[in-house]
C-alpha cells in the first residue's frame, strides 16, 4: 500500500531504465539537431563536392563490373603493362 500511495506502482519502470531511457533519447534529439545544423552549414561548393565524390565512385563501380566480365587474359595484359610502367619509371627516377 505504500508503494502505491507514493505512486510507485508494479507498473512503473524502475529509476535507471527510466534514466537509461531518457539519455537515449536526448541523445537522438541532439544527434538529429547536429545532422539538421551540419546539413544548413554545407556550402554550394561542399555539396558540389559531395555530388562529384558520388558520380566518380559510382563510375568506379561501373568500371569495376565491365573488368569483372573481361576475358582472363585482358586482365594479365592490363596488370603486366602496370608493373611494366612502375619497371620502367624506378629505372629513370
Amino acid at each position: 500500500l505504500l508503494f502505491i500511495h507514493r505512486g510507485l506502482g508494479v507498473e512503473s519502470k524502475p529509476e535507471l531504465q527510466r534514466v537509461l531511457e531518457h539519455r537515449r533519447r536526448n541523445q537522438f534529439i541532439r544527434q538529429k539537431k547536429e545532422e539538421e545544423e551540419a546539413k544548413k552549414l554545407q556550402s554550394p561548393f561542399e555539396k558540389e563536392l559531395l555530388k562529384r565524390h558520388q558520380r566518380l565512385d559510382q563510375l568506379e563501380k561501373e568500371q569495376e563490373k565491365q573488368e569483372d566480365h573481361a576475358p582472363e587474359f585482358i586482365k594479365v595484359k592490363e596488370n603486366l603493362r602496370r608493373t611494366s610502367t612502375v619497371t620502367g619509371d624506378e629505372k629513370a627516377a
